[in-house]
Order: C-alpha cells, then structure tokens, then sequence
C-alpha cells in the first residue's frame, strides 16, 4: 500500500505557484496600468477561461512568429509582450499572417495568457527608462515630466476592540493596504489610539460586546491606514470579515495629499564629461546594438542627458527649456522631429527602438523570480531589425 503520510509530504513540498490574477496584480504593481498614456492598451490583452495557473512565463518586446513558436515550444502560460499585439479595435477575428493581432488570436487558441505593460513600464520607477540609464551607466537625478499619483489614496478608520485588534489589522495589509513612501517601502503602516464606543443594538441583533436592548460603552481602539484606490474594495471587505463586531463602524476618507510620482523620461549624469562620439560608442558596446546614429558634433562635450526609450517625439525639447542637458539619448525620432533638436541645437543619440527598451526585459524577469522564485521567466531577446554596415 502507497505511504499515505509520503503522499502528504509531497503535496506539501509543491511549489506555490501564482494564479494569472496574481501574477496579473503584481505586474500592476510593479508598473500601474493608470499610469500608462491614455492612448495606449496596456494590462491583461488575453486569457484563457478560469484563473489558471501560471508556472511558465515567457518575456518577449514584441508579438512575433518566433516569439509565438517558442511559447508553443516551451507550453508558455503567459506572455508578457512589452509592445501590446492588439493596439486598435479588431474589425474581424479572421486570422491575416504574422500580423501581431494574428499571432495573439492564435496564441488566444492555445491557452496562452498575453500581458502588456508598455507606457506603464516606461514611467514606473525601476521600470523602462531607468533600466536604460543602468545599462548605459548614467545617474538618474529626475523625470522630464512629473505626473500627480496614479492612484487614488484613502484613510480607512474603524473602531475595534484591543483584543481584535491584529488580527483585523493583518488581514487588512494583506490586500495592499498600509503602504507609504516611494516604490511602498514601508509596509503595514497604521495609527491607533484609544477611546470608548457607545451603542445600543435592537432586539434583532446579537452584539459580541455587551448585550442587545442595552446602552453600552466599551473600550476601542481606533484604528487608521492608508490605502489605494485599487485596493479599496478589498480592503473593507476584509475589515468586515475580520472585525468582531456584527456590524462595524468604519469611515472611508478620501486624502487629496500630493504624492510625487516619476513621469515620462528621465534626466541623468554621466559619471564624467566625455565626447559625444566617445559616448555613442560606450552606448553602442553596453547595448550590443547593431548601429547607432549620432546627430551632433561627435567632438562636443556631454555630462547631462535626457533619456527617452522607444520613439522620442519633442518631449524632452520642451524639457530643455527649463532644465538644460547635453544630449538626448533616444530609440528613434521621425525625420522632422530629428530637425528640430538640431535647431535647438540638442545633441541625439539614437539608439534604435528595441535596443533602447530591451534593457527592461531581465529587470521585469528579476522581479518576477524575487517574487515567485519557483517561476523562471524566459527572456526572448529581440531580432535585430537593422544590419551592421
């Protein structure tokens, strides 16, 4: 007969791997999807029925036919393609070659779950911008644009007996609730102080204090954290179900206090004054880009820069005006876009789109394997879409 007890063990011993709802919270975490441009699809693209199991993740730039062939060859469970394959509104689900949209509807049929974060990366601390800037060895000293927080923050109050009190308490920070500070580095963070409660319930009721048909006065504690918008409804459901009395009191105070949050770009030193020239070659060896461009005088002497990976536009010219930098470093820049940096005279250094964002691709599978170290993303490096001459 089978060692029953073995059985046990080993059903103990199993990795606890995350549900793809869980795997989709902490991906808004790590890069919140309200902070991505209104114009951008970004967030759970596809999923198959159910909440699967997620042990297979596959990090990709891009929704390509080798990307596609490499899930079907590893049995990827989910995806997490930095450009989103489906940008615009489908007119039709009739599948139309490589196409992104194509190869997600195909990906769609096999089971694979398809997550893109794109603008939301791009802005998060740690995310796309600053891993471009710890690739090419530049100190990051701000953002080009500063944005208000991307979420929305609340006081949660209730009043609790002392004996109740951690117990509520964790469950509470359990869902998100009780963080502050940059990146949320302080965690289960609350007041408390205490009072007396009055109440007086009808005969209807069953009070854990006290009894019903009765004045009562009893010692609380009033108990107050912080909490995000997202994290809301969780939150109270779990004060409800974890709080002693048969009907809680508790108060939800929307807090209007200004919280920096990092916006698109970022500025950056350079540890030293260098060539642009000299610089570009630095750039083009750290990245093992295939060609990068410079428009500039490569004798020029650059310390300060913009960065802004993927497509530049004129963001950071209007940057410039009120924080003066050396050179933008960029992916890429549209022809009349380029012509106007060399008006300002702003040196550019382009770095080729994917070659700009790919930095961010083993920083997103670090964060991952920290938080689920029995999950071991795969990244797919992009092609090259340029030769070396």
């Amino acid at each position: 007969m089978p060692d029953k007890s073995r059985i046990v063990e080993t059903k103990r011993d199993q990795p606890n791997y995350p549900r793809l709802s869980d795997m989709a919270a902490y991906l808004n975490k790590i890069a919140p999807l309200a902070a991505a441009e209104s114009w951008d699809n970004v967030g759970l693209i596809a999923a198959p029925r159910g909440n699967p199991t997620i042990k297979r993740v596959l990090i990709a730039l891009d929704l390509t036919r080798d990307v596609l062939d490499e899930c079907r060859r590893q049995k990827i469970d989910m995806l997490i393609c930095y450009h989103p394959p489906i940008f615009k509104p489908l007119a039709k689900l009739i599948p139309a070659g490589d196409t992104p949209e194509s190869l997600a509807l195909e990906l769609f049929r096999m089971g694979v779950a398809i997550y893109s974060p794109h603008t939301a990366l791009d802005v998060a601390d740690g995310g796309t911008n600053d891993a471009l800037a710890a690739a090419l060895q530049i100190r990051v000293v701000g953002s080009l644009t500063d944005v208000p927080a991307a979420e929305r923050q609340f006081k949660l109050v209730t009043f609790v007996p002392e004996d109740a009190v951690e117990t509520m308490a964790a469950a509470i920070f359990a869902t998100g609730a009780g963080c502050i500070g940059k990146n949320s580095r302080y965690t289960c963070c609350s007041f408390r102080s205490p009072g007396q409660g009055t109440f007086r319930g009808d005969e209807t009721t069953q009070p854990a204090v006290g009894n019903k048909g009765r004045m009562e006065m009893v010692p609380e504690i009033r108990w107050e954290t912080v909490v995000g918008e997202s994290a809301l409804t969780a939150a109270i459901d779990a004060l409800k179900t974890a709080h002693p009395y048969e009907e809680p009191a508790y108060d939800v105070i929307p807090l209007a206090n200004p919280i920096a949050a990092p916006g698109m770009g970022r500025f950056g030193e350079l540890t030293a004054s260098v060539e642009l020239g000299t610089f570009a070659k630095h750039a083009k060896r750290r990245l093992g880009a295939a060609t990068v461009q410079v428009a500039g005088h490569a004798t020029s002497a650059v310390r300060t820069c913009a960065l802004l990976a993927g497509s530049g536009g004129r963001l950071a010219i209007d940057a410039h005006r009120s924080r003066p930098f050396d050179v933008l470093i960029t992916g890429e820049l549209k022809h009349h876009d380029l012509l106007a940096y060399r008006a300002a005279s702003i040196n550019v250094i382009l770095l080729g789109h994917a070659a700009s964002e790919a930095p961010v691709l083993p920083v997103l599978a670090a964060m991952i394997e920290t938080q689920w170290p029995m999950v071991r993303p795969t990244v797919l490096k992009p092609v090259a879409t340029t030769l070396p001459v």
